[in-house]
This record gives C-alpha cells, structure tokens and sequence, in this order.
C-alpha cells in the first residue's frame, strides 16, 4: 500500500513540474513565420511580436507580450497600436475533451493613435484595406450591407470575459488650421457573457483630455448573431455628470433609439457655447429612427426656461448639403432668463412666450443656414417689457410733446404682443404684429435680420385720454389725429440693440390728405345745401380761409 501511494505521490509530482516546466519546453515563437504573415495581410499593416508563450498559472492558456501595429508610413513612423500584453486563458475541463473554450481575453496597456492627416485622410482608412485612402467626408460607393466587424467577430469568440486595462487613445487631427490632439485615457472595458446567441454586458470608462471630461457606458445589447444587427440595447451613458439612458435597436442597416435624461447643465459639458450664463435642460425625451439615408426625430421634449419645447423633423444623412426640414412648439417659455442666458445687451425682452414654427433647410453652419433656411409661423409673448426702449416717450419726443410728464424707465410695459413670422434668406419677415400696452397699441409690419438689422415701421395708436391731453397742448398732434386718438407712424430702423426712431413723413401726408379730403367733402356739401350764390360764395371763401389756415 505504501509503494502505491508513493507511486501516485510520484506522478502527481512529475505532473506538477512538468506542467511548470511546459512554458519553458514548448516555445511557440518557433511558429511566428506560419501566422504573423496571415495577421500582416488582414490588417495590411506590419506587426512586431516580441514573445509568445503558453501560461499555466493563473489559468491555462497564450500570453502574447509586446505586440504592436506598424502605422501607414506616410503617417507616421511609430505604430499605430500597441499593447503589453494579450492574454487568453481557456478553460480547463473542455480542453480534457479535446475542445478549446475561451474564459477570459485581457489586453493591458493598449496605445492607439489615429492620425487625420492635413489632406482630411485617416490612418485608419487603410487598415484592413488595400488600395488609395479616400479623404473623411468623401462619399462612399455604393456597396453591400457589411457582415464583418467587431461584433461579429465577438459573437464568433464565444469568451466568458474580454477586458481592457489601463492605456490610452490618441486622435491627433493635422488638418485643421490648427492642430489639435485629444487623448482618452485610463481606459477601462468589460464586455461578459460574449457569444452567438448571447446578450452581453458592457462597462467602458474613459478621461477626455484636455478637457479632463469622463465619460462612462453601463449595460447590455445583443443577443449576438454572424451580422451587426443589435435587437435590443439598454445603455446608461454617462458624460460628466449627465446621464442619459439610451434604448432601441439596429437591425438590417435601420435604428430605433429612444434618448432621455432628467437633467442637463451645459455648464457640465466639454462645449463651447455662446451663453453667458449656464443653462439647465429637465425631462429630455427623444424618440428616434434611421432608415437608410433619413432620419427622422419623431418626438424631441424637454423643459427649459420653465417653459415646455416640443419638436419633430428629419435630415438627410451622407450629403454635403444636410437638407432638413422640422416643426417646433413653444409654450411658457420665461424670455427674460432666456435672453440675459444668452446675453443680448442693451435690449431684452421679459414676458411669457409661445411660439410655432415649420421650418426647412440645408447645412448647420451660419451662412448655410442665413442662405437656405425659410419657414412660417406665430408668436406671442404675454405679459411682459420691451426693455431698453420706452415706445411712448420716443412718440411723444418726435411729436414735440410739451407739458406732458412721463417716465424716464428705458422700458415698454405691454400685456400682449402677437403676430406672424416668415423666415427667409436670413430675414424674419413680422408680417402683423401687434402690441397691446396700457398707453397705446401698435401695429408693426418690417423685417429684422439674422444680423439684427430692423427696418421696421409701426403705428403706436395712443388712448383717447392721452390723445385728448396731447392735442390740446400740441396743435400739431392734430395731424395725426384720428377719431379720438392720436395714430402716431413710426419708421424704426438701426439694429435691435441700437434702435432708430423717426416719423412716418409718407404716413402723415398720407393721414393729412385724407383730413383735408374729409374737410373739402364736408364744406362742398355746406355750400350745395346754400339758398343763394350770395351765401353760397361765403361759404366758400371762409372754407378755403380754414384750409389754408390748417
């Protein structure tokens, strides 16, 4: 009995040291001219391999250390990607069947660098490809649905675990006027559960520098299959500290996605926007899907302002020119915060808005958008201040009013001011305004540019009570006297922050031709109903006395 068990002792012993010694026995570098070739042809790049190895501990398995991807030399000289390590660990009780199972792949330290060249042209573009590299934004030939990609390459991997710790990617781009370089660093990625027919799930975090920006993704897709389609996806994705929670599907070349977040400061993210103060986004909801070339926003709300937006539209995906078309719906929307948020200077606005719009375009840049953009709509905005201009003290300064006191306040109070936009060639074009305040209403038709350039003109009729007041103290208000109240015509032009006021002289002729018009009638008509040529010649002669006098 004991010659047995010293037996058994024995091969359990040689087994151990053979197993610790079989790294060291089997030497797979010897293998590198049979497959680095294959590697260098799929990826159409160089490869440098310093060892390969078998491990035993802590799982059986390959451990690759020092790889790296030559770049395209007319890139760069370095390589594109490198890492420490690559490590594959299989697992044990299939391996005794004579099957493999991959548990566990683990790159450590990775470093990629994508390089877009001062001709607009990635490295990345030859990658995997042979043949002249098409510039970015180039439009791509017609070609069939693709089936190959990292996702069917994970679907076909059937691993427990795929990681990634630590490293870095760089995009360095050399073709804008000046060079810029941004890095994610502290690269962390876990995909579990990887393999035909199975849904994984994802954790991948990341810093933006220079922007010292995290960004973080948590949650699952699949199930996996041979092509790219996703069924379902459920991602937290978390940029800063905005969340937004992003479902849906991509199945066939076409998506689904359904977008939403609760909150969104723009002072918590990496974009330089032209505000003076942060802005706060609640309650975001986007319903979404591509097909093909369109895409199309079914549903976008969200609350802003202490306001609610609501939109819908689509764009035209892979053109130069990006046509758009859209509908927006604004309601409670708070202008005064609005506008000091985005800092208009020495004129503002306050009060309640609401607003519809249809819109269509092209391009997202300022000129595209000043050249093609058109569209029609109405607005109103309740209960508020034009502030820095006071429309009555101007009226009353060009009519010479004198012996009437009014506020000095750089401000016009009104309660309603509503009317009807069209937008085109970047001018809004106010076809009837209209302004209700508690001294006058007013009626204004003109354009204002994108430029805020005004060349608007407007008819500030006052109360009779105030008219009444004027007229007695400025004979000349007379002129402009209607019925009971005084229809004041105003030319206003200059810019929305710099306004220019001056009468209406076209208008006045106009309203005085009509008086004298109405006077004539009124005389010609004294001296039919005269009963003699004698009374009637009098008649006549004090009517030209009181025309002329006016």
């Amino acid at each position: 009995m004991m010659k047995v068990l010293l037996g058994i002792g024995l091969v359990i012993v040689l087994l151990v040291v053979l197993m610790i010694l079989l790294p060291f026995l089997i030497d797979l570098n010897q293998y590198q001219p049979q497959y680095r070739p294959i590697i260098e042809d799929a990826l159409n790049r160089k490869i440098e391999l310093k060892d390969i190895q078998l491990t035993i501990v802590p799982r059986i398995g390959v451990r690759i250390a020092g790889f790296a991807v030559l770049d395209d030399p007319s890139f760069n000289s370095s390589p594109f990607a490198s890492l420490t390590s690559l490590e594959v660990g299989v697992k044990l009780r299939p391996l005794l069947s004579k099957r493999v199972e991959v548990e566990e792949i683990t790159l450590r330290n990775p470093l990629i660098t994508v390089i877009k060249s001062r001709d607009g042209i990635l490295n990345t573009s030859t990658l995997g490809k042979k043949g002249a590299p098409k510039a970015e934004g180039a439009a791509p030939a017609p070609e069939a649905p693709a089936t190959e990609g990292p996702l069917r390459i994970l679907a076909l991997l059937a691993v427990d675990r795929v990681s990634i710790t630590g490293g870095k990617l760089t995009y360095r781009d050399l073709s804008a006027a000046k060079p810029t370089e941004y890095v994610l660093q502290d690269l962390e990625f876990l995909i579990k559960n990887v393999g035909l027919g199975k849904t994984p799930s994802l954790h991948a975090a990341t810093l933006v520098q220079p922007l010292n920006f995290p960004i973080k993704v948590d949650g699952t897709f699949g199930p996996l299959k041979e092509t790219p389609d996703i069924e379902t996806m459920d991602l937290a994705i978390a940029l800063g500290k905005t969340i937004f929670a992003v479902k849906g599907s991509a199945v066939g070349g076409d998506a689904n996605l359904t977008i939403t977040s609760q909150v969104i400061n723009s002072a918590d993210l990496p974009l330089t926007l032209p505000l003076k103060k942060p802005v706060e986004v609640k309650d975001l909801h986007v319903a979404a899907e591509v097909k093909g070339r369109q895409a199309r926003v079914h549903n976008l709300s969200f609350q802003i302002f202490n306001g609610q937006v609501k939109a819908q539209g689509g764009l035209t995906l892979d053109s130069p020119v990006a046509p758009f078309d859209g509908k927006v719906t604004v309601q409670g929307l708070q202008l005064e915060p609005a506008l000091e948020a985005v800092g208009t200077g020495k004129v503002s606005v306050s009060g309640t808005a609401a607003t519809e719009l249809a819109l269509h375009g092209r391009g997202f840049s300022k000129p595209e958008l000043t050249q093609a953009l058109e569209g029609t709509g109405h607005m109103a905005i309740k209960d508020g201040k034009l502030k820095g201009v006071n429309l009555m003290q101007e009226a009353l300064t060009l009519l010479k009013v004198i012996g009437i006191t009014q506020d000095n306040v750089k401000a016009t109070a009104f309660s309603t001011i509503e009317g009807d936009i069209a937008i085109k060639h970047g001018v809004i074009n106010l076809q009837r305004l209209l302004i209700d305040s508690h001294d006058f209403q007013a009626i204004a038709l003109g354009t204002i540019g994108f430029d805020q350039t005004l060349n608007l003109r407007a008819s500030l009729t006052l109360s009779e009570a105030l008219s009444t007041q004027i007229a007695s103290k400025t004979p000349a208000a007379k002129l402009v006297l209607t019925g009971r109240r005084i229809a004041v015509p105003l030319v206003i032009t200059g810019s929305a922050q710099a306004p220019s006021y001056s009468l209406d002289t076209k208008a006045i002729a106009g309203k005085l031709q009509e008086q004298v018009k109405e006077q004539v009638k009124e005389k010609v008509g004294e001296i039919l109903k005269s009963k003699s040529g004698e009374e009637a010649l009098q008649k006549g002669q004090e009517a030209l006395k009181q025309l002329f006098g006016r």
